[in-house]
């Protein structure tokens, strides 16, 4: 019975598509994830499925930490594709992001089963590549440009993936997840494994297709970006560098300090922007800065490694929450404006984002801050600063709110309930409210975002288009105006990138591609996935 349900939740959203192409109802898309979250309720831990007739043998199995991500994750995607089904569609488009959107699912899904590292690997290009469609979906130049970024940073790591997959199951001489613990790991396949999941993770130097993504793609894209997609960074790195193998001390404060510098860098730039959408995405920089931090301090402090993970897990799935919540409110203030309610809604998000007392955000807070308790006086650090950060990105965040919305569109009720059905979850989960106990410490960061908010009011008083209106600027746009800039003033150089110029700055004008050219990069993406896979079989 376990292994049918395995299957079913793996085979949901291929049939989905089917069900799509054969008789264009949107509504799988809100199906396709139904059976993922039954399971993830209902079927117990440690069942298993293995097909060893397929490919190299693939093996899935449901642990406690896979049943975490399994749960949050098939929840986002349920409301995503509620949200999605019930949103007018744009004539002619909408075919085309719908199978994406149940591509990456189905991608999604199979990490987080697999139970070994060739079904990993494929759910994550699935997933990643899959990925591209939804970003593109609006057909803008902006959401080209975002695309193209995108793509080239995804691709990048799903080779660097690939490269220490093989480095690693070389070294182990197997392919099963469970085989990885107490090994020697090779140091080739670590940095590597670091430098793949990294990209996704928006470690600093790798978060340069972040901000126009999630500033560039329906908002649907980005609510399943932000949250299950991202997450499967961190997911990759549990699976792929279990706690208790050896030779990741040295590693882990390498991701101390580079998580260390995301944080400190998703807030300075963050509170600098003029975009809702844009503060959001400089948060998750913040976050998966803090993250990868803390997932560093657990490989260097080996003692403290169990207490710091399962914190850190729970961590994860209540920002994959809340965050999905955010981008979903965005959508709805982009349609509605400053509408009071939705003003209210999306204030309590980001009073549990922060941490405020009685909510989710401060269980998680409080269970990561008693895991570094013990003799960390770095982490425990880095928490406050974090706590303050996020008050200051978020007391940003809701003054940007307060501008007129810049693309009003029709609007539906039903996506509207779907976002409601999350708040709670968002709010509390992965808690109950009963079980949050009032903690002094939680006034601090609502006692910066409301101190952050009468500053702001203040100098907007006091200085009138201090924060100028617009869209927010990215690093990549900005060295693409550097580079013209000093084109201008350097004429003895000659810059024969052209194309770099073109995909680094913001366009002027260009046609929509048409159909027939949009399936010439589906088709090299196909190309590639298959020669990757090709090269894993046979490389045994």
């Amino acid at each position: 019975m376990n292994e049918i349900a395995l299957t079913l939740v793996l085979l949901s959203p291929f049939i989905a598509i089917a069900v799509l192409l054969a008789t264009s109802m949107r509504w799988s898309l809100a199906l396709a994830a139904v059976p993922a979250f039954a399971a993830a309720l209902l079927t117990p831990v440690g069942s298993t499925l293995e097909l060893s007739w397929l490919l190299l043998g693939v093996h899935f199995a449901l642990d406690a930490t896979g049943q975490l991500f399994l749960l949050f994750s098939s929840l986002v995607w349920l409301v995503a594709g509620v949200y999605a089904a019930a949103t007018p569609p744009d004539p002619g488009r909408r075919r085309g992001f719908d199978l994406f959107f149940l591509l990456a699912l189905a991608g999604n899904l199979i990490l987080v089963l697999a139970a070994d590292m060739v079904t990993f690997y494929v759910g994550f290009a699935l997933m990643g590549l899959s990925a591209y469609g939804m970003v593109i979906g609006r057909r803008s130049q902006r959401a080209r440009r975002a695309g193209r970024i995108y793509l080239a940073f995804t691709l990048a790591g799903e080779l660097a993936l690939f490269s220490g997959l093989l480095a690693l199951a070389a070294a182990v001489d197997s392919r099963l997840f469970a085989d990885l613990t107490g090994i020697a790991m090779p140091p080739v396949a670590v940095g590597l494994l670091l430098l793949g999941f990294g990209i996704k993770l928006a470690l600093p130097g790798l978060h340069l297709w972040l901000v126009p993504t999630y500033t560039g793609a329906p908002i649907v894209a980005v609510a399943v970006l932000s949250g299950p997609m991202m997450n499967a960074g961190l997911l990759g790195w549990l699976r792929f560098l279990p706690s208790d193998a050896s030779g990741l001390a040295d590693w882990g404060s390498v991701l101390m300090l580079l998580g260390t510098a995301g944080l400190v860098l998703g807030v300075w730039l963050g509170v600098m922007q003029r975009e809702p959408r844009a503060v959001l995405a400089y948060s998750s920089i913040a976050k998966m800065g803090l993250i990868s931090a803390l997932f560093g301090t657990a490989l260097a402090n080996p003692v403290h490694t169990a207490p710091i993970i399962a914190a850190l897990v729970l961590f994860a799935m209540h920002h994959l929450l809340v965050k999905s919540a955010l981008f979903l409110g965005v959508g709805e203030w982009e349609k509605r404006g400053r509408v009071s309610w939705v003003m209210v809604v999306l204030g309590l998000l980001a009073l549990t984002m922060i941490g405020a007392p009685f909510t989710g955000g401060a269980f998680a807070k409080q269970g990561l801050g008693e895991a570094v308790a013990d003799g960390l006086d770095g982490p425990a650090a880095l928490l406050t600063l974090a706590a303050i950060g996020t008050a200051l990105l978020m007391a940003r965040f809701m003054w940007l709110l307060t501008r007129p919305a810049a693309r009003p569109s029709p609007i539906c009720r039903v996506p509207v309930v779907a976002w409601l059905a999350l708040l709670p979850v968002a709010l509390w989960a992965p808690s109950m409210p009963g079980a949050i106990a009032f903690d002094v410490a939680g006034l601090v960061p609502l006692g910066a975002i409301l101190a952050a908010l009468a500053v702001m009011a203040w100098m907007d008083a006091r200085w009138p288009g201090l924060w100028p209106h617009g869209r927010s600027s990215d690093e990549l746009n900005a060295i693409g105006l550097a580079l013209r800039h000093a084109k201008r003033h350097l004429p003895a150089l000659e810059f024969q990138s052209a194309r770099l110029r073109v995909a680094l700055a913001w366009p002027a004008s260009a046609p929509a591609p048409s159909q027939g050219t949009l399936v010439i990069p589906g088709l090299l993406w196909l190309a590639l996935f298959l020669g990757l896979l090709m090269a894993a079989v046979l490389s045994h």
